[in-house]
């Protein structure tokens, strides 16, 4: 053990043995007060210990209630190796040899999002409080110019698409997401300068980390506008579709009112593309009915549900009734911060809202969580690498401090301010600063303060974005006050969350 490792456990072993001396000193006055006092010095001890000890990365097991595919496991274990999980189960059961972390947390699998628009989340929420019928409507609007797609083209036109980027993948972690959809896409012809886009997230998209160090070899596509894709387009996505090339295809359709005839059409259109097919999620969905939910549920086709932006365009959501009723697999995600939640999180508190005022609620608790971890990996086709917790998948981990008995309803009606730490690939990107600069110790962790609560965050350099947090931000601050408007919080805290 070298450097600040070594020194910040020889400093932990040192109070630990000050702290047994002075325990032992007072058993001599034989009162059940200095007992107990005797106790809590040395569970602090402890604690100290494990604190300063440092935790490799490759080999840990985090101790908690773990929240599985089929059970919760009160007191659990999940043990990491090689940014993998290895092995799960009561922690009475846990590897020995491991260095094991008491995280006084829950533990679920990382939030999926598989519906954003990464780029678009530094903006402050657009409202113009009208109710239009469908996106092309909003689109066209001289005031969404103004506000958001001009400052966007000239942000990227002036080149800060890299930091721009950053800034949401942040966001996104922010909000419990550990895998995002609609990243930065590679802007230049040799990989190597599309580094970049190499977050902090995986970007599901463009570069995963799941098959290996290149950018775009990913098998998942993401269309926001698939009725404008070239008839050359149409037939190479359904080749690789049929040849496994491509896995999934994810794309915007029949955004827009139930009364709306064009968004509905849209259906028809892409249904006579021949994409009606397995691999293939519809997001949003707004304007379908029962009939097309039914064809969905046939032809294995997924559906992408992002309540909040929904109510706050056009006042009405997607009948997500009448598509669970019919088997449609059914996902969820925040949209973009402009018209939806600031992240997954904020997300799933504002459809468990939407739920509750159901009757009878559509979804059950752990249904409502599952949609932003398992069934997402279903639709992406990455269910045998992420969203679930049990072994041989990618450590790719949420864990939040625990608020009600019920798991379920605790990630349900968490804020952010009560994420204790979000995993990438094994390794600790973000969380309670304690946590991470216990996980984290010999390395710089960058302070971030979320609704009062002190966070930290790694960010591991890649060329063509500043390494520091407060640099990233200072930039697009400057910037976007250019244009006139400023940057967004990365998440609205409590009380403002639903309004």
């Amino acid at each position: 053990m070298e450097g600040n490792q070594g020194d910040q456990l020889r400093k932990g072993k040192f109070y630990c043995v000050a702290a047994e001396q002075k325990a032992y000193t007072l058993v001599g006055f034989r009162t059940e007060w200095k007992k107990m006092r005797m106790k809590y010095t040395l569970a602090v001890c402890m604690l100290v210990l494990s604190l300063f000890s440092p935790v490799v990365a490759q080999q840990i097991v985090l101790r908690g209630t773990v929240v599985t595919p089929d059970d919760v496991i009160q007191d659990g274990f999940v043990a990491i190796q090689q940014g993998k999980i290895v092995g799960v189960g009561p922690y009475a059961d846990r590897p020995r040899g491991m260095q094991a972390v008491a995280t006084h947390s829950i533990i679920y699998p990382g939030l999926i999002d598989l519906h954003d628009h990464i780029t678009w989340n530094l903006f402050p929420r657009w409202r113009e409080n009208v109710q239009f019928s469908t996106r092309y409507q909003w689109q066209q609007v001289t005031s969404y110019g103004i506000a958001l797609s001009t400052p966007h083209a000239q942000l990227f036109q002036d080149g800060f698409g890299c930091q721009s980027n950053r800034f949401g993948e942040v966001k996104a972690i922010v909000g419990g997401a550990t895998s995002v959809v609609g990243s930065l896409g590679p802007s230049k012809p040799d990989s190597s300068d599309n580094q970049c886009i190499m977050g902090l997230a995986r970007n599901l998209d463009f570069y995963s980390g799941f098959y290996g160090t290149t950018v775009n070899m990913e098998k998942l596509r993401y269309e926001v506008f698939p009725m404008q894709v070239s008839l050359e387009q149409v037939n190479q996505i359904k080749a690789d579709l049929n040849s496994g090339k491509l896995t999934s295809y994810i794309v915007h359709l029949a955004e827009g009112n139930t009364t709306d005839a064009n968004a509905a059409r849209e259906f028809n259109m892409f249904q006579a593309q021949g994409f009606l097919r397995p691999g293939v999620s519809i997001i949003h969905g707004v304007a379908l009915g029962r009939a097309q939910f039914r064809q969905l549920a046939t032809n294995s086709v997924g559906l992408i549900w992002s309540p909040r932006s929904n109510v706050e365009l056009y006042g009405v959501t997607t009948d997500v009734a009448a598509a669970k009723q019919e088997g449609v697999k059914i996902a969820i995600s925040p949209d973009w911060s402009p018209s939806g939640s600031d992240g997954l999180l904020q997300e799933l508190k504002y459809a468990a809202t939407w739920n509750a005022g159901q009757y009878p609620p559509v979804f059950g608790d752990a249904e409502l969580v599952k949609m932003a971890t398992s069934v997402p990996a279903e639709l992406a086709r990455l269910d045998d690498k992420i969203g679930s917790i049990k072994t041989g998948l990618y450590a790719d981990l949420l864990l939040v401090k625990q608020s009600d008995a019920n798991p379920y309803k605790t990630l349900l009606h968490a804020n952010p301010a009560e994420i204790r730490l979000v995993m990438i690939n094994g390794t600790p990107v973000y969380g309670d600063a304690d946590l991470m600069s216990a996980l984290r110790p010999s390395q710089q962790l960058q302070p971030v303060n979320i609704c009062g609560s002190a966070k930290s965050l790694f960010i591991e350099p890649v060329p063509g974005v500043p390494t520091l947090w407060s640099q990233v931000t200072e930039m697009l601050s400057a910037e976007l006050n250019r244009w006139g408007t400023s940057l967004s919080v990365l998440t609205q805290c409590e009380g403002t969350n639903l309004h």
